[in-house]
């Protein structure tokens, strides 16, 4: 008899937990989502994916904020300039800019959202592809014409 009333209790005490859960996932959801509608979100990044080599784990703090109709962006950049700006001091990716051609769309099966854009800088103009997942991790590569592509991968930040 104590066993059962164990059992009952340890499986009473495991659904409500698994529920508590459930509430608290849609709740995330909905604050990344609500981010990434109102065009206000900061991508945290941890890894650079270059084109030639393998991933990169980042030890600085690197990111790629949208703020309304502006890209400001503080990245790395691994791999190979076919044309280098004279008398640039700037390494990496780095930008505040007004962003061109934005288009957002939700995901398949509502998994997230794609998120394309351009940005125009005075020595060249760079394409990014952005997924972001409903949990707030993301993936986006940049690409320009003078230099290899280059992928990161991070998270929404928590602001």
């Amino acid at each position: 008899m104590k066993s059962k009333l164990n059992i009952s209790g340890f499986l009473l005490g495991l659904s409500l937990i698994s529920c508590s859960t459930v509430k608290i996932l849609p709740d995330k959801t909905n604050q990344i989502r609500q981010k990434v509608v109102s065009n206000n979100f900061t991508i945290q990044v941890n890894y650079a994916n270059p084109l030639r080599g393998s991933q990169i784990y980042l030890t600085s703090d690197y990111d790629l904020k949208i703020k309304n109709d502006s890209a400001f962006a503080y990245l790395p950049y691994f791999g190979e300039a076919f044309v280098a700006p004279y008398g640039s001091s700037e390494g990496g990716i780095q930008f505040r800019k007004p962003v061109h051609n934005y288009k957002m769309e939700p995901k398949i099966n509502n998994k997230g959202w794609d998120i394309h854009f351009q940005v125009k800088s005075e020595y060249t103009t760079y394409d990014f592809s952005i997924q972001i997942f409903r949990n707030g991790q993301s993936d986006f590569t940049v690409t320009s014409f003078d230099k290899d592509a280059i992928s990161f991968s991070g998270a929404l930040k928590d602001d």
